[in-house]
């Protein structure tokens, strides 16, 4: 009786597996969705580095990350039933993926091999920077915001202008729509080339900063706070940014290498060439290329006004 109980249960445990017929998922194995299998790497991976504060977390967390890889794979499975993945679009977008994805993973790479900076940089920076840490600086900005605009002239004619007024002014002269407020700028939370530009600014000294978004601001500093951040804090920033910058300096030294030496390659159909553009002025300063920025950071500041 009891080894006839036991064959049961055994028969009762295959119900709904899929793969049961041909042995359950083992070992790296941990679903299998028709011939398609599910590994453990898959599923570590598709996590993307989630911490859990313990197991039970951890384990629903996993659940339900399997649960949409499955639905993905029989998805995938049912669209290649109907042969969509032998059309001439989907070709062209699976070539698209692919090369952006080897494009991350080698920036992904890259960033691996740049090595954190030594405490000796990390001081000498502290050291240079007083307005981000010993001195840290808090500005209250009156700010006037607009979409970018067009018309090439914009920036000439906002050069000489000393007020918010004034750019108000020629804004609406111009019929660029525009919006005014306050804002707060923490020396900790912007890039530190930014800072260094705003320093230089005088006091009735209006700067114009390019956003994200296709924005830009006009801005007067009307109040500045001396707020130092403890040793702890300044050495976190600085490693943080010092080898952000380094990554950000490895990946365009490497990319610019590559792209300008691949460029010499390239033939363009004739109205598709890329637009020349002129060369230096000899004795001319080139910009310096712009360091990985913290997040939501401003541009550095142009100065309008005297």
């Amino acid at each position: 009786m009891k080894v006839k109980f036991a064959v049961a249960m055994a028969a009762v445990a295959c119900v709904g597996l899929t793969a049961c017929g041909n042995g359950q998922p083992k070992g790296q194995v941990v679903a299998k969705v028709g011939k398609e299998e599910v590994t453990a790497l898959d599923l570590q991976s598709a996590m993307n580095g989630f911490q859990a504060p313990n197991a039970q977390v951890r384990k629903a967390a996993e659940q339900q990350v399997l649960a949409q890889i499955v639905q993905r794979k029989i998805l995938a499975q049912a669209a290649r039933k109907q042969k969509l993945d032998k059309t001439p679009e989907f070709a062209r977008q699976q070539q698209q993926a692919t090369e952006a994805l080897l494009v991350r993973d080698w920036q992904e790479k890259l960033v691996k091999s740049v090595p954190a900076p030594n405490p000796d940089e990390v001081n000498t920076f502290i050291a240079q920077h007083p307005d981000l840490y010993s001195a840290r600086k808090r500005f209250t900005v009156d700010v006037v915001r607009f979409p970018t605009p067009n018309d090439p002239t914009l920036a000439k004619a906002l050069q000489p202008l000393h007020t918010l007024d004034e750019v108000r002014a020629l804004l609406t002269s111009r019929k660029i729509p525009f919006g005014s407020n306050q804002t707060q700028i923490d020396a900790l939370a912007v890039d530190p080339k930014f800072i260094e530009q705003i320093m230089k600014l005088k006091p009735d000294d209006v700067f114009i900063v390019p956003q994200p978004g296709g924005t830009v601001i006009a801005g007067h500093i009307v109040d500045t706070k001396v707020d130092p951040v403890g040793n702890d804090i300044a050495k976190r920033h600085a490693t943080e940014y010092l080898r952000r910058t380094r990554v950000q300096e490895t990946i365009n030294r490497q990319f610019g290498s590559v792209v300008q030496q691949g460029l010499k390659d390239v033939k363009y159909a004739k109205g598709y060439e890329p637009v020349k553009r002129p060369a230096a002025k000899p004795g001319a300063t080139p910009a310096a290329p712009a360091a990985a920025p913290a997040a939501g950071a401003p541009a550095a500041p142009a100065k309008t006004g005297g």
